[in-house]
């Protein structure tokens, strides 16, 4: 099983907006959520190079994505980390089958040591792939298909990813491996449903989906 992290594993697609919007604040920048869901699970070298070009500064973009990294650890202080519905029942149900659960997130490795941490989850995964280990983030296969590799499976079609973001899912079609959605923020369109196995409302239900 190749789980996404952010609004996947942990609920923090709404601490990284909230961060976002703290930042921009400080700066004068108008910043809403639905220019906010366009990045989702792009990763920062695709939302660095579009902000630059929308903001016309590379230089205030860089003040931004400083400060909103700053503002995370504050808007988690506030107001916790929570993780989504259904993950330990499902993660718990994966160990227990004997199937091994990687972590592949277009964040980096800092940050996503940080959540595991934070969320003391780190015991249900047996490899992390983040940004720093691949050349090109989400929508690219590269992530994908690195997890892939490390897992030791011969056949795509025994793996399966889980994923929330448009992003995502692409990445996992283009890598050819079976992928579920769980929206969180973007709900799923046409075609983005035929891209998927399946779209569940939440971790429960897929844990359902696998015992059948």
């Amino acid at each position: 099983m190749i789980f996404d992290m952010d609004g996947l594993v942990v609920d923090s697609e709404k601490i990284y907006f909230e961060a976002n919007q703290r930042a921009a604040r400080k700066l004068g920048m108008t910043y809403s959520m639905d220019y906010y869901r366009r990045f989702i699970g792009a990763g920062n070298d695709k939302m660095f190079a579009e902000m630059s070009k929308d903001y016309d500064s590379e230089d205030l973009i860089s003040k931004f994505f400083e400060l909103s990294k700053k503002q995370v650890f504050k808007v988690i202080e506030d107001n916790g980390l929570p993780l989504k519905k259904g993950f330990i029942e499902l993660a718990k149900y994966l160990q227990e089958s004997k199937v091994p659960s990687i972590l592949a997130s277009s964040n980096d490795r800092d940050a996503i040591n940080f959540f595991l941490e934070t969320a003391k989850i780190g015991k249900y995964f047996s490899e992390i792939v983040s940004a720093n280990d691949v050349e090109k983030a989400k929508p690219e296969p590269d992530i994908f298909e690195r997890a892939w590799q490390i897992s030791g499976e011969n056949n795509k079609e025994e793996a399966l990813v889980l994923e929330d973001s448009y992003n995502g899912i692409y990445a996992a079609n283009n890598a050819n491996i079976p992928v579920i959605m769980i929206p969180d923020l973007v709900q799923p369109n046409k075609e983005i449903e035929e891209k998927t196995q399946a779209v569940f409302e939440n971790l429960y239900q897929v844990k359902n989906f696998l015992q059948k």
